[in-house]
């Protein structure tokens, strides 16, 4: 855990000194931002479907610094890394806002907080608050930030480095302007303007990682639901430990990782359409566009009957797009054009094998389910059956949804095997950490198990160097400033 010790302090202030000595570093405020570990609900957020995440004590922090000139400076504290600068001018001059870095620099994500907020404004009259912001009303972005932070939130491991220096950067043009977040209303607000901030860089998620990052509270999970957002705290102050175990693999925001991510966005996104399409022709029901629009509430219909019309809706076998199109009663160049079309504009590739509907659509209808049921068993204490959910969730997104990779799944197995009462994948998988629940009578044997066992046997690693890959995370609060 970062300490906001004044040894940290002066740190950031030091770097900011030497890298801007006119700017008045004293007036400045810090704020952090905490990674998340997904408990349970893997790839549904996006399908507005409900997930079960908790904020953590990895975290970034940061010294943000008010500056009139109305541009943005930012650096790390490790003077290794080169700090990146722009303006915000450059948003109101070009017609599609500011111009991202090349793919996968860790800048775009400081872009794309500012590129988001820059899009609103305030009418005359109204109160400083997240609440207030519209898209019409007068220009609220007088200042621009100066911004140095500092991580200890592990990088391309599935914990949200990335959502927390999209939250962080949000927070600093917020301070910066005198514009009110700490509300939960406003918070909440916040979450949904992260989400669809976060898009710039070309993964379209669903809003868990900002939610979680922003609702977070100690000794808390949190039930994040979407249409419209809202979080519910769940008390999490059982006698367990909840472990991260970096498999070592390492899941980088490149395009063709992006577009394995968006693949399941897409397919998932056709396979709610098709349930859509066919409650419009046998029950007249309109307005259903998500997976997770498929309620009793939002259609008229029981549970048991929404579960009977979607277990043979699909076939096995992956869907052509012609077939796709035939079944929505569209074109395949209407397919393409509304649904197969990347962040840049550009077309998706058709996976040779073609979409894999019934496998994401059982992915997340089951996953849904694991979610709601996971609530309850939380509340009444019922620690043991929801580890057991949390096996059949890394199962599924394994064998279904198929974002798990070899070394997770050794990974879970053997922490498994070593005591843990459930262990999945956390995160958008393809690599990165796999979370584990461990009673703390058990956790010295399981940290020595993983450490010989797959660390060492498995990938090689000396005990100094494994170690760094396991840790203990604790449910934590939320982002904010910090005293």
């Amino acid at each position: 855990m970062i300490k906001t010790t004044e040894d940290i302090k002066e740190a950031l202030h030091g770097r900011m000194r030497a890298l801007w000595p006119s700017l008045p570093i004293r007036s400045g405020v810090f704020i952090s931002s905490p990674g998340r570990v997904n408990l349970i609900g893997e790839h549904i957020d996006y399908n507005n479907c409900p997930v079960l995440p908790i904020a953590v004590d990895k975290r970034i922090v940061a010294l943000v610094v008010a500056i009139p000139e109305r541009s943005v400076k930012v650096a790390d504290l490790d003077p290794r890394y080169e700090s990146i600068e722009f303006s915000l001018e450059e948003y109101e001059r070009l017609p599609e806002g500011l111009v991202p870095f090349k793919t996968g620099h860790w800048g775009n994500y400081i872009k794309a907080a500012v590129n988001e907020l820059l899009s609103y404004s305030l009418k005359e009259g109204q109160e400083r608050s997240v609440t207030n912001l519209s898209t019409g009303g007068d220009h609220v972005w007088e200042c621009g930030f100066a911004m140095v932070f500092t991580s200890t939130i592990p990088q391309a491991a599935g914990m949200s480095s990335s959502s927390a220096l999209v939250v962080l950067s949000t927070l600093a043009l917020l301070e910066a302007n005198d514009v009110s977040y700490s509300s939960f209303e406003q918070r909440l607000a916040l979450a949904d303007i992260c989400r669809r901030a976060e898009w710039y860089v070309g993964t379209k998620g669903g809003g868990m990682d900002q939610a979680a990052i922003l609702m977070g509270k100690n000794r808390n999970a949190i039930k994040i639901s979407f249409n419209p957002i809202d979080a519910v705290l769940i008390p999490f102050e059982y006698d367990i430990a909840v472990v991260v175990a970096h498999s070592t693999v390492e899941a980088p925001k490149t395009r063709e990782m992006m577009d394995a991510y968006n693949r399941r966005s897409i397919e998932c996104t056709l396979a709610g359409l098709i349930v859509a399409k066919i409650l419009q022709n046998r029950y007249d029901i309109e307005h259903i566009r998500y997976i997770g629009d498929i309620t009793p509430s939002k259609t008229g219909l029981e549970q048991s009957v929404l579960d009977a019309i979607v277990t043979d809706v699909f076939h096995e076998e992956p869907y052509q797009i012609d077939e796709i199109a035939s079944l929505l009663d569209m074109s395949t160049d209407q397919v393409n054009r509304r649904y197969c079309k990347r962040k840049d504009g550009t077309q998706f590739p058709m996976p040779i094998e073609g979409f894999k509907l019934y496998q994401r659509f059982y992915h997340v209808w089951k996953e849904w389910r694991r979610v709601e049921r996971s609530e309850q068993l939380l509340i009444q204490g019922d620690i043991e059956t929801f580890g057991t959910l949390m096996n059949d969730s890394h199962a599924s997104c394994r064998d279904y949804h198929e974002v798990s990779c070899p070394e997770l799944d050794m990974l879970t197995d053997i922490a498994r095997s070593a005591g843990a009462l459930g262990s999945r994948l956390t995160g958008a998988g393809f690599g990165g950490c796999a979370v584990s629940l461990v009673r703390p009578n058990d956790l010295a044997a399981f940290t020595e198990t993983l450490l010989h066992d797959y660390y060492g046997r498995n990938m090689r690693l000396d005990r100094a160097n494994a170690e760094h890959h396991i840790f203990v995370v604790h449910p934590s609060q939320g982002a904010g400033r910090i005293e």
